[in-house]
């Protein structure tokens, strides 16, 4: 075919032209492509050489920049190690009973992780009494033998100081296992704990470009930090594993090699520094058609050059030839550059232009069709961007001319914004599965969408994502200000009623605008779902306007402080009943001052953190029985005050309850050796139950449980027995009088007479004739 095609040239040609033209071209580009050849090739060499040895300067100052960086966070550490606080005695503390001194340790961890930007977590840890300490994180025992032998290791060896990159973070923490570990005392004989600093890779300074590949390994070839370019080559690290481990590294030395990996040739050069005793090396990596890309300018002009030269040299025999062909070779050529059709025959210039014109438009007929069809997708997707703020670098004439050419056109219309957030996704009522919600989020989305598009000129809806969903409604330029929004409150309310119908859930909805620029959206849909959160804290269904609920964001609220003090009181005494019904007092007394959503929830954080102060005033760890962080994310999503209710008694009540009532035995029983020891002493004194109830913190009704178990009497019957014991020894062995006897152990005569009867069947006097003459009788 080539040949008959090359015949048919020929002969509509001729030989002589296509001879003349056959060597204009041998003669003109021959030259011209070796030399170019050639002048690229060296070019390239020479960019090459210059590159690395500029290179290997900037590597030796990057490298004395991560030397630095690591010899100011030894030194720092050292100065941070010796505050005093850091004394043998903590070896030895009491962390719960001395929470001041503990909090003043988490003080001091925080100020050394926030002062030095290389480290991410610091971390002490006491082997003695196998705990570690982290601000976060607080106070925390090792219960797990693994990372208890592990962290435990840390403490062998005659180091002082030194580097690890296998220490996992405790506690599931993420993070690089990469840290430095300094002992107490530093080079001390004895060590009573360690200093651990986690390294934060992000927080190298590699000093290298945006195409470089770059990675700092340890003494152990492990990688510690890497540039953001390494990670879009995988198959190079290993790749500068084989080349490293074939090469021997020193102090100071320095190498350079070239490797081929993930399709791109690569300049490398490394040097090796010392750190922590060990040898580490920082490499870097440039793809070769990086370094090689100014040459291409040069490259460009070689080009041009050949082209006018071809073009100088055929002009004449060119002109000639192609006057009347001309128009014919021009639409020819156009086809040609597409993909030969067989049916269509080159020498039959018309066919062949007709052939090629209906195949092409066929094509861009399919392309149009196709283009139709992706233009709503594309044209939402642009929506999405900008209302979620990733667009904001565009202008307001920018978006209007995208969103007109994907067919949408709001020159001089209303825009406006819709927030509605379902209920019943919440986890209160009873649980949806994860397909459920998605199924409710997407009839949710459909009915809004409906409702809206009767009274907007376009609608465009979209899920948030954490149970709520949005829609941005556009009304025409003929719509006023004040139409748009009676309209758009006229729609919230029509919404609210055919959500809770069909899908029978509560749900409250935000509505904002309408705004005159389209640029205003993103700031629209923010203040609409900030709105959310000064919803009034019931379970009913809700419409609010953001602007009139903004304008009163800072709402007058009498906080019940007395209930704050009488519901930790109440639960630390172990009422569970007590506390649940001073919980909902409390919640109810915030409802009924109007309190929004976020102030309920604040108030209830605010009853959790009385508590922790409660519960470090009387020895116990919070930290170990409550994980603040999850407890206020769950807050978070309830909608109403029974599910906060509940939610409190279980998340926070029930635990702190079942805690009180592992450690109640031990202490009921000092507190009730506490009274005995009183009363034996001080049983002349009337002293009430309530009185050492009170003055224990306890309730009357415990302590009186505990009494009776301990004594197997209550307290006024033992307190009694105990006073008439002594009354009989003072009558049997002194000569005092009824009255006087009576007062000595507190008793009024009257009523002591009456006492002592009913309990031994006679009055004092015949207690002490008959016991007298019994003595009398033995004596003689």
């Amino acid at each position: 075919m080539l040949r008959d095609y090359l015949a048919k040239r020929f002969a509509s040609k001729g030989t002589v032209y296509w001879r003349s033209i056959a060597l204009a071209i041998l003669l003109t580009c021959i030259p011209i492509t070796i030399v170019s050849c050639i002048g690229g090739y060296v070019g390239n060499r020479y960019l090459i050489q210059q590159y690395q040895q500029n290179n290997e300067i900037m590597l030796r100052e990057s490298v004395r920049r991560i030397d630095g960086q690591f010899a100011q966070l030894v030194q720092y550490a050292l100065h941070m190690m010796a505050n005093p606080i850091f004394k043998p005695a903590i070896a030895d503390m009491n962390y719960v009973d001395e929470f001041e001194k503990t909090q003043e340790l988490l003080d001091t961890m925080s100020l050394i992780e926030n002062g030095e930007s290389l480290i991410d977590q610091a971390y002490l840890y006491i082997p003695k009494q196998n705990v570690l300490l982290q601000p976060v994180l607080g106070l925390r025992t090792l219960d797990d033998p693994a990372d208890r032998a592990v962290w435990n290791s840390l403490m062998n060896g005659d180091k002082g100081i030194f580097w690890t990159n296998h220490l996992t973070r405790p506690f599931g923490r993420s993070g690089s296992k990469h840290a430095i570990v300094m002992k107490l005392p530093f080079n001390g004989q004895t060590s009573y704990g360690a200093l651990v600093l986690y390294v934060n890779p992000a927080m190298l300074q590699l000093n290298v470009t945006p195409d470089q590949a770059a990675y700092v390994l340890d003494g152990s070839d492990v990688v510690i930090g890497q540039s953001d370019a390494a990670k879009s080559y995988p198959e190079l690290l290993p790749r500068i594993m084989e080349q490293l481990g074939s090469t021997k590294r020193t102090y100071d030395s320095q190498s350079r090699f070239q490797i081929r990996a993930d399709h791109e040739q690569f300049l490398m050069n490394a040097v090796s520094f010392e750190k922590m005793n060990r040898i580490w090396t920082f490499v870097t990596g440039t793809p070769s058609s990086k370094v090689t890309a100014p040459n291409s300018a040069y490259t460009h002009v070689v080009v041009v050059y050949w082209i006018v030269s071809l073009i100088a040299a055929l002009g004449l025999s060119w002109f000639a030839s192609n006057r009347f062909y001309q128009p014919f070779r021009k639409v020819m050529d156009l086809f040609r550059d597409g993909k030969t059709d067989e049916d269509a025959d080159p020498s039959d210039e018309m066919a062949y232009i007709e052939t090629k014109w209906q195949q092409y438009r066929f094509a861009n007929e399919s392309l149009q069709s196709r283009l139709d069809q992706s233009t709503p997708k594309v044209r939402e997707a642009l929506i999405n961007q900008f209302v979620l703020g990733q667009a904001a670098h565009l202008s307001e004439t920018e978006m209007i001319e995208k969103l007109r050419a994907l067919q949408l056109d709001v020159t001089g219309c209303l825009f406006s914004v819709v927030v509605c957030q379902l209920h019943g996704l919440d986890g209160h009522k009873a649980p949806l599965t994860e397909k459920d919600s998605q199924l409710i989020t997407y009839a949710a989305i459909n009915i809004v969408g409906e409702i809206s598009e009767a009274s907007a000129a376009y609608v465009h809806t979209l899920d948030l994502l954490d149970g709520s969903i949005a829609a941005v409604l556009i009304f025409p330029e003929t719509s006023a200000m004040d139409d748009a929004r009676d309209e758009l409150l006229r729609l919230g309310g029509e919404m609210l009623r055919a959500l809770e119908h069909v899908l029978r859930m509560p749900s409250t909805i935000v509505v904002n605008g309408p705004a005159p620029l389209w640029m205003d959206i993103p700031f629209l849909l923010e203040q609409s779902r900030k709105a959310l959160s000064y919803r009034t804290f019931t379970s009913e269904s809700q419409l609010l306007d953001a602007t009139a609920v903004l304008e009163q964001a800072n709402p007058e609220v009498d906080f019940p402080y007395d209930l704050e003090q009488e519901f930790t009181h109440t639960l630390n005494l172990g009422l569970e009943r007590e506390a649940a019904d001073i919980l909902e007092r409390f919640v109810t007394a915030l409802k009924n001052e109007g309190a929004p959503e976020w102030v309920v929830h604040q108030g209830l954080m605010r009853l959790k953190s009385s508590l922790y102060r409660s519960m470090l005033q009387s020895g116990h760890n919070p930290y170990a029985l409550f994980d603040g962080v999850q407890l206020e994310e769950e807050l978070r999503t309830l909608r109403d005050a029974e599910a906060c209710i509940q939610w409190f008694g279980k998340r926070v009540i029930r635990p702190y309850i079942d805690m009180l009532s592992k450690s109640y035995q031990h202490a009921m029983k000092d507190i009730v050796d506490q009274v005995l020891a009183t009363i034996h002493d001080n049983y002349m004194c009337d002293i009430s139950l309530e009185t050492f109830a009170m003055e224990a913190g306890v309730s009357v009704s415990h302590l009186s449980k505990a009494f009776r178990q301990m004594t197997g009497s209550n307290y006024i019957d033992y307190l009694t027995a105990l006073k008439i014991g002594r009354c009989k020894k003072l009558l049997l062995t002194t000569d005092l009088k009824m009255n006087e006897i009576a007062k000595s152990v507190g008793y009024q005569p009257p009523y002591f007479n009456r006492m002592f009867k009913k309990l031994e069947g006679m009055t004092p006097g015949q207690y002490r004739l008959q016991f007298s003459e019994t003595k009398l009788g033995k004596a003689e």
